[in-house]
């Protein structure tokens, strides 16, 4: 429901960019956690890694494209593109990287009923109501409680070990490195389509990222996924920050 309406309209001469992007990063995003993955030693840890890598870009992304003064409607496009995307490709890419017995059609399954229809169905609910602009601020401010809210949920699993301590210095990397890939697939954009991208490709949902781990590799691999979550969270806010303040 943060999807803003005609937004296809808005962003029709960024198409075939935008499209790029959500297919570069469709690509590179699971090799580089595949690869930072391999720094962990446990099995549950590394599980959770992989989960992210081929998770779709966190839903607050487009609110805080917008509070840093970002193009919302190229934030949002990329939102939806690269969650169907993950609905399409989380299960094949995790059967081969992940490996033990990891069954696509049963993270297919579980993507389509808990991340593909309720997408559909807000898109399709929002083309149909004619929500005014104070309407879609409070989607928007919902969609970021709703983040908060499943960051505590998630971080409650987490059971801290000497372990946890490589896993922050891993995710950590994956997110600068994720940004500088989002620095690389914008190139010679104008600003605010630049904080879009590199917002879109950095921040990937911990929460269905979460759904994904539980569903391929059993709940216990959804654990790291709640400090991924306040990391990026932070991640997000820092760049709306610095956006902001070179803006002024």
């Amino acid at each position: 429901m943060t999807v803003p309406a005609g937004v296809l309209g808005r962003v029709r001469a960024l198409a075939l960019r935008l499209g790029i992007v959500v297919i570069a990063a469709a690509i590179a995003l699971p090799l580089l956690a595949f690869a930072l993955s391999r720094l962990l030693g446990p099995a549950v840890l590394r599980d959770g890694v992989l989960a992210v890598g081929v998770a779709p870009a966190e839903v607050a992304s487009v609110a805080i494209t917008g509070i840093a003064g970002g193009e919302v409607g190229a934030a949002a496009v990329l939102l939806v593109a690269s969650t169907l995307i993950s609905v399409a490709v989380a299960g094949p890419i995790l059967s081969v990287a992940g490996g033990h017995g990891v069954s696509a059609v049963h993270v297919l399954i579980t993507l389509s009923l808990v991340v593909g229809l309720p997408l559909l169905a807000g898109l399709v609910l929002k083309r149909l109501t004619a929500a005014s602009d104070r309407v879609d601020d409070g989607f928007q401010a919902l969609a970021i409680v709703a983040v908060v809210v499943l960051v505590w949920l998630v971080s409650g699993q987490v059971r801290l070990s000497p372990a946890y301590v490589t896993l922050v210095a891993v995710l950590v990397a994956l997110i600068v490195a994720s940004a500088a890939i989002g620095l690389l697939l914008c190139w010679r954009l104008e600003t605010p389509a630049r904080t879009g991208v590199v917002l879109n490709v950095s921040m990937r949902d911990f929460a269905v990222a979460s759904g994904i781990a539980a569903a391929a590799f059993g709940p216990a691999t959804a654990a790291p996924l709640g400090i991924y979550g306040v990391l990026v969270m932070a991640w997000g806010a820092l760049v709306a920050r610095v956006t902001n303040r070179r803006r002024r």
